[in-house]
């Protein structure tokens, strides 16, 4: 199952969370600060309350949009529907090492995003399913806002791919 425009890392970026029987990945697709920052950082000043207003409401908005299975891997041919989930496995993971070996751009790290990630079961500690998806992995906390509207189907989806929570 995909989760599409699901943010990481405090919001600083959004990408395609798909889980497939022991193994979550994470494909970041868009640099939030970067957009924040191109934007103005928000909305104008001139707004007033109704720029508070939409800067109250823009979260619960995101949501309403957010969907399931129409990741951006489809336009490259990467998301298949009707896939077995090892067949979207290998292609995934063959994708992933090639991304990997491309040489990083020389571009200031603010300006990046992050390459594509994927996370064993065997990695995996900690795993949580309060406020999001969260869990210990790599040495890192992985924390991953999915939105209350599609919590019990993240639920559902780790519990298919073997995930305890």
């Amino acid at each position: 199952m995909s989760f599409d425009n699901v943010s990481y890392f405090g919001d600083q970026y959004r990408g395609d969370l798909i889980i497939t029987h022991g193994v979550i990945y994470y494909f970041p697709h868009t640099n939030m600060a970067l957009q924040k920052k191109e934007t103005g950082y928000g909305r104008p000043t001139g707004l007033g309350l109704i720029g508070v207003l939409l800067d109250l409401i823009s979260p619960f908005l995101r949501e309403l949009v957010a969907t399931t299975n129409q990741p951006d891997l489809r336009d490259v041919g990467l998301w298949r529907n009707g896939d077995s989930s090892q067949s979207l496995q290998a292609r995934l993971d063959v994708h992933i090492a090639e991304v990997k070996k491309q040489p990083t751009d020389v571009l200031q790290y603010e300006y990046r995003v992050p390459k594509p990630m994927r996370f064993a079961l065997a990695e995996i500690k900690n795993l949580s399913t309060r406020g999001g998806l969260r869990f210990d992995a790599a040495y890192d906390t992985h924390d991953f806002s999915i939105g209350f509207r599609r919590k019990r189907l993240l639920r559902d989806a780790l519990s298919e791919g073997g995930f305890r929570h």
